[in-house]
């Protein structure tokens, strides 16, 4: 197997108040009113309350994504594992939650049935053929009906107003026949022509829930059998979909060390490197290719997956993108709360010094930051002396810590002062010398530091001093 790609992880996989947080949604939603469902939780032992999460505070956390996600438009996937399991009926509960905070939701489902389309499928028979596709036509229509049902599921009590859902399905697919392949005719096995986005979008503006069966209809009169999983992609590319979102039977992609992959871009994704996801991780690669930004792949028996991969920052799936969601950037006057929010806490415990939003705002031009979705989670300075430049306010937000995002300010900050002709960097520190240690700094004395710097220099707080030196060309 290749080697894989280094890609972002998060290493915790529990994620006890992320999953609280779903819950937390779920409460809300019910106090308010605005939807109505059963959570059931016996088939996902592994999720515990360690730490109870604040409503208030969980809800505040999350209003950016509830702004962010309104009126986009979800594509997503219900295979025949996800439609055929107890764990149903919380997503079914889930989706209705989405529809009531705004989404466009258009869901494509499998065949809970016997006869399943797959690209999986070696070449050979035919699995669909004239004599067994009344059958599957039944199959099908059986899953969405059932679909249906669950998503009309009632009030658990007379205090709860029930969703007022609209789903709708219909002939929206332009299938055609796959053909003969090798020598041996697939009867009514199809592929995708042509999707009518048109009449989908009209739906979904009506706020309509669209619902797609894995079934292409010829102009000829003729019906054929889909593969879910490529219909998927069809449907997100034609509608220009904001996301694609497939149920998956784990977590997530796992690298070699069976870390949870939280983030992967298209280009390091290696298919072959899951071969059990191959088919899935073939269509999310091609559908960032082709526009959709974000394809998310997330466990259909993780209970509140979907609302804590959406609306919590760690999420709890893998997200594929066309580029990495951080961007390391210049702090802009937009920035200064996002950076005081994160070295205000090192500031209470004498890990930094303290600096009034004033003296940020004066000295923002000094400033880098880590972006990650109008989110500031990372920031460091590099302050011009005479040769020299002081690294200073180096922060990372805790939940993303071993990240590299901090390695990452420092090699920018480096090149920085590289730029600027700077012989040298230096760092003041109580708490982190050995972190800079092992990036090349070197212990000095008070009086190794630039003149303007040492009249400076605070005697009662004492910091260490560690140089590097600027290696130029």
């Amino acid at each position: 197997m290749a080697q894989r790609p280094r890609v972002r992880v998060n290493q915790a996989l529990t994620h006890t108040n992320d999953y609280g947080a779903a819950q937390c949604m779920r409460s809300l939603a019910h106090r308010s009113g605005h939807c109505s469902y059963t959570t059931h939780t016996s088939y996902c032992h592994e999720h515990t309350m360690s730490q109870p999460i604040s409503h208030i505070e969980w809800f505040r956390t999350a209003s950016p994504y509830i702004y962010a996600h309104r009126q986009k438009t979800f594509v997503i996937a219900l295979g025949d594992a996800t439609l055929s399991n107890a764990a149903l009926v919380g997503i079914a509960g889930d989706l209705t939650l989405l529809h009531a905070l705004g989404v466009r939701l258009v869901l494509i489902h499998g065949n809970t049935g016997e006869l399943q389309v797959t690209s999986s499928t070696k070449i050979g028979a035919p699995v669909l053929t004239v004599e067994n596709f009344p059958q599957y036509l039944a199959e099908v229509g059986a899953t969405t009906q059932s679909l249906l049902a669950h998503l009309s599921m009632g009030p658990l009590s007379a205090a709860i107003r029930s969703s007022e859902l609209t789903a709708v399905s219909g002939n929206f697919v332009r299938g055609k026949p796959l053909g003969v392949l090798e020598g041996i005719d697939q009867q009514q096995v199809g592929a995708v022509r042509s999707i009518h986005a048109e009449a989908i979008n009209r739906h979904l503006d009506s706020q309509a829930l669209v619902i797609v069966p894995p079934v292409g209809y010829s102009m000829s009169g003729e019906a054929f059998g889909l593969d879910p999983t490529l219909l998927a992609q069809a449907v997100a590319k034609e509608l220009k979909a904001d996301k694609l979102i497939y149920f998956i039977d784990q977590n997530g992609l796992e690298d070699a060390s069976n870390r949870l992959i939280s983030e992967i871009t298209r280009t390091e994704l290696s298919p072959e490197n899951w071969p059990n996801l191959a088919p899935v991780l073939t269509a999310a690669q091609a559908i960032t290719k082709e526009g959709t930004t974000r394809c998310h792949l997330i466990n259909y028996q993780r209970d509140g997956a979907l609302l804590e991969e959406l609306f919590t920052r760690g999420g709890c799936g893998t997200q594929i993108v066309q580029h990495r969601s951080s961007t390391l950037r210049p702090a802009q006057p937009e920035d200064i709360s996002g950076i005081l929010a994160l070295v205000k806490p090192l500031e209470a415990e004498g890990v930094l010094v303290k600096r009034s939003r004033e003296l940020i705002e004066s000295e923002l031009g000094n400033f880098w930051v880590v972006d990650q979705e109008d989110t500031i989670i990372a920031c460091a300075a590099l302050y011009p002396f005479d040769g020299a430049g002081e690294i200073a306010c180096l922060a990372t937000d805790p939940e993303y810590r071993d990240l590299d995002h901090g390695e990452a300010l420092l090699s920018t900050l480096i090149a920085s002062a590289q730029s600027q002709g700077m012989a040298n960097v230096f760092v003041l520190t109580t708490q982190t010398a050995h972190w800079f240690l092992e990036r090349g700094f070197k212990q000095a004395e008070v009086s190794a530091l630039p003149s303007e710097k040492q009249t400076l220099y605070n005697w009662q707080r004492n910091a260490k001093v560690y140089l590097r030196p600027v290696i130029t060309p």
